[in-house]
């Protein structure tokens, strides 16, 4: 395993673990959070809030990290996280509803610190699982959003 997959997977562990001891000798102290939570600065010091916010509104947090590839000086993960949410989140009161949501990270290293994130995940998917937005209607490819089949018949 190459050395800067070994470091982002104790990076990844130490973010679902709200390990900040870690996530400070892992990262260089200049990191730009390309994508930070809503209010914070896009900084290590933004990030450790996400991270600590993270774990306090799941604190049952946990990762199946499916994926880490890595090419020169970027690491790529994919990963599945589950957690219940136990308090309050973008507004929203605890619900206690347990999430599953998939998403990626892409991480720049240099000098064997993490110095770039960044992060997308199904936020959508997310919310809909918590109850604030409402499921997608499914639609079929004629427009019918009932989910049901539909046939258009022609020229009878």
């Amino acid at each position: 395993m190459s050395v800067n997959i070994e470091i982002i997977t104790r990076f990844e562990q130490a973010f679902r673990a709200g390990d900040q001891a870690t996530i400070d000798e892992l990262c260089d102290p200049g990191l730009v959070d390309h994508n930070p939570a809503p209010d914070h600065e896009p900084t290590l010091a933004g990030f450790k809030q996400k991270v600590a916010g993270f774990k306090a509104i799941f604190p049952d947090l946990e990762e199946d990290l499916q994926d880490v590839i890595a090419s020169r000086d970027t690491v790529a993960t994919r990963w599945v996280v589950t957690g219940s949410q136990q308090q309050e989140f973008m507004g929203m009161p605890a619900t206690g509803r347990t999430i599953r949501v998939e998403g990626m990270n892409f991480y720049r290293l240099q000098d064997g610190h993490v110095t770039d994130i960044w992060t997308q995940f199904d936020g959508v998917g997310m919310m809909q699982q918590l109850g604030v937005v409402p499921p997608a209607a499914r639609s079929t490819p004629d427009g019918d959003e009932r989910g049901q089949a539909t046939a258009t018949v022609r020229g009878a």
